[in-house]
């Protein structure tokens, strides 16, 4: 994998995985707002070069550079909706950080209804016909469910 080392103005140079430093336009960055120590994937078209950033990895979820993010769905729906659910974890999941704040501080208004609403949408779509035949779900970079 590849990581930006410095912006100067119209380019970048970019520390390649074969240890080379190359340089590219910032035209050629193909997401908003690149910065350094950035991690991305690098490809030759030619004589020019396409760059993409690289998706962030953990046990829990990934995320793409475009905003998208895929959690295993037998993790999210058991034990960030069902479990956790009452804290809003399952919102902060998603990225949806406004409204997981306000069922963190306001759910028990709802007597656990609102908890109860989100696990049942949540396992409708994780084995349902939405995502039943793989063992992640996506959201996209608004938190909503993308099938």
């Amino acid at each position: 994998m590849a990581q930006i080392l410095k912006i100067d103005g119209s380019t970048a140079k970019i520390g390649t995985d074969d240890g080379k430093v190359i340089t590219v336009p910032i035209a050629s960055i193909g997401y908003a707002d690149p910065r350094e120590n950035d991690n991305v994937n690098v490809y030759k078209d030619g004589k020019d070069y396409i760059v993409k950033k690289a998706s962030t990895t953990n046990s829990f979820y990934q995320e793409d550079g475009d905003g998208s993010k895929k959690i295993n769905k037998h993790l999210f729906v058991w034990i960030g909706t069902f479990l956790l659910g009452t804290l809003g974890v399952d919102r902060f999941l998603r990225g949806q950080i406004g409204v997981g704040i306000c069922k963190l501080l306001f759910s028990w208004l709802t007597l656990g209804i609102w908890e109860l609403v989100d696990w049942i949408i949540a396992l409708t779509k994780a084995y349902g016909t939405a995502y039943g035949n793989v063992e992640e779900i996506t959201f996209d970079a608004a938190g909503n469910y993308t099938k």
